[in-house]
């Protein structure tokens, strides 16, 4: 073949490379901005994936069997009295209550364990069991009644969202197949405060698999080795892609939990299950052994049953790594355990941009709730922009991922391994992989994304002061997670709490977002509008 035509059908084969992956990713941008999507079509498809009959051929079934005998023994009376106790109480309460000794971790831990068993297989928000859970439990009381309590977590069950490293006998598994065996090399950083602090690990939560960053078909809440997430109050989109961690919570599965987000994980499924999420200013947590998509974006963060046990985890988790450069931020910042009282006077900015019907009655209630707090309120427009967040997600999966692989010790190295391993196992890609794919092929050279990650960090902390500034308001409260593109580019933190619900009876979340380090403003904020409001009801599991 002659050299032109060689080079010409070479320039061809490219231009049409490229025309595939400008699809899947406008494809994925639908998805994943919140802002340019047809939000009924959206969650209708949603909630039909996640609540017809599937079969799972490479779902992990829960093994109980090491805790049988105990819960063999649990009595009615108890099991009572924690149902009512364990629906309201903060952490705080619960440690009191152990303090006493009117209640130990272990008796807790049962408890948990018995609402998993009798629960999971409807909701699937569990991946695995921790085995050495109540031997934990028990370590804990031993410790506390010779008087040595670790930290202000002491006792206390916690889930993980399944992308946050953990050692054996625990997997680490991000829901894939092709990861179903791995164990961590050691704890994450964050895993790691947190049994300092006396935590006690129930387990691993399903998710989105790979952080909802597999395929542009994604479903909410799916994974190969979970299965789909289902939503406790009913046949509503369960979020993605901590929805595992926010259904464990909303349905009373785990005292609180851990999940992590690049753009809305964490706020959406915090708001469709009606709880409380932090995603924390980009840096207070460290992303050691996480599984990524991109650290230009990724934080974990605190899924609660009140903005109270937000402080808390935040308080444990919180703090600089070494090994985390962005952190060096957290070394100069200390967070207080308890959410502190905003002060007056305060100008909260409510953004005039709806989603879907009901949104604007349920924000319409959180501002009057900060009215009658003694708070400003004013309208605001919504901060449009043109942020190109996709090739930073393309570009950091493939590069982070790789490093994420390596630094555990997994058995595949990179993106090609598991695409590679998807192809040969349809069954471990129920929805295709055409982003991982994607990823593989991006064209981004390193400086090419690092300064894309830069533009962007500008862009959005620009687009959102400025509606702040222009506006004087020192918070913004917004539907859920239409303002996730902003918030996760410019690195800024988000609150969401319960707003109130549709007729049906879906879950309505309302996100306060603030400027870096307003995280313990914003948990003090919603913490009041929660009281005042009163409206939050869990979720009716006969």
């Amino acid at each position: 073949m002659p050299r032109r035509l060689q080079l010409f059908s070479a320039l061809v084969f490219l231009g049409l490379g490229l025309v595939v992956w400008w699809a899947m990713s406008q494809a994925a941008e639908k998805r994943l901005n919140p802002n340019k999507r047809d939000w009924e079509s959206f969650v209708a498809r949603q909630v039909a994936e996640q609540n017809a009959e599937h079969s799972y051929p490479l779902r992990r079934p829960l093994d109980f069997g090491p805790f049988e005998a105990a819960l063999a023994q649990l009595e009615t009376p108890l099991l009572e009295h924690l149902q009512t106790l364990t629906q309201r109480a903060t952490i705080s309460e619960l440690q009191a209550e152990m303090q006493t000794g009117r209640l130990t971790s272990e008796q807790l831990t049962l408890f948990y364990l018995w609402r998993i068993r009798r629960y999971n297989d409807r909701l699937r928000a569990y991946l695995e069991l921790n085995p050495a859970v109540l031997e934990e439990a028990r370590a804990r009381d031993a410790e506390r009644r010779q008087g040595k309590l670790r930290g202000v977590l002491h006792g206390i069950p916690l889930s993980l969202k399944d992308n946050i490293s953990t050692v054996g006998p625990l997997h680490t598994t991000a829901g894939a197949a092709v990861l179903a065996e791995h164990m961590a090399d050691q704890d994450a950083f964050i895993v790691q405060k947190l049994r300092a602090a006396g935590a006690v690990i129930l387990g691993k939560n399903n998710l989105s698999e790979w952080a909802n960053f597999m395929t542009s078909q994604s479903v909410n809440g799916y994974s190969t080795l979970g299965g789909h997430t289902r939503n406790p109050y009913g046949p509503f989109d369960v979020g993605g892609s901590s929805s595992g961690t926010a259904v464990a919570v909303a349905a009373n599965l785990a005292v609180a939990g851990i999940g992590s987000e690049t753009s809305g994980s964490l706020i959406y499924p915090a708001a469709q299950n009606s709880v409380f999420t932090l995603k924390p200013t980009l840096g207070l947590v460290s992303r050691d052994r996480i599984i990524p998509i991109t650290a230009a974006q990724d934080t974990a963060g605190p899924m609660t049953k009140s903005a109270a046990d937000l402080a808390v985890l935040m308080s444990v988790i919180a703090g600089h790594d070494p090994t985390d450069t962005t952190t060096e931020i957290a070394a100069r910042f200390s967070f207080p355990a308890t959410p502190p009282a905003f002060s007056l006077p305060l100008r909260v900015g409510w953004v005039q941009h709806t989603q879907r019907k009901g949104d604007a009655e349920a924000l319409a209630q959180v501002a009057q709730a900060l009215s009658t707090l003694g708070v400003e309120v004013v309208e605001v427009p919504f901060p449009e922009s043109s942020i190109q967040m996709m090739p930073v997600l393309h570009a950091g999966m493939r590069r982070d991922l790789a490093r994420y692989l390596q630094t555990t010790g997994a058995a595949i190295r990179g993106l090609q391994d598991v695409i590679e391993y998807n192809r040969q196992h349809p069954e471990a890609m129920r929805y295709g992989q055409d982003l991982l794919e994607a990823s593989l092929a991006h064209p981004f050279s390193e400086a090419e994304y690092e300064a894309l990650v830069s533009k962007n960090r500008l862009q959005g902390s620009e687009r959102l002061l400025d509606v702040m500034q222009t506006s004087q308001v020192e918070v913004l409260l917004t539907v859920s997670n239409s303002l996730s593109v902003l918030t996760s580019t410019s690195g800024f933190p988000v609150v969401n709490l319960p707003a109130g619900y549709r007729e049906s009876g879906e879950p309505v979340g309302a996100s306060l977002v603030g400027q870096p380090l307003q995280d313990p403003l914003l948990i003090g904020l919603a913490q009041a509008v929660a009281d005042q409001l009163n409206i939050h009801k869990p979720p009716v599991l006969p």
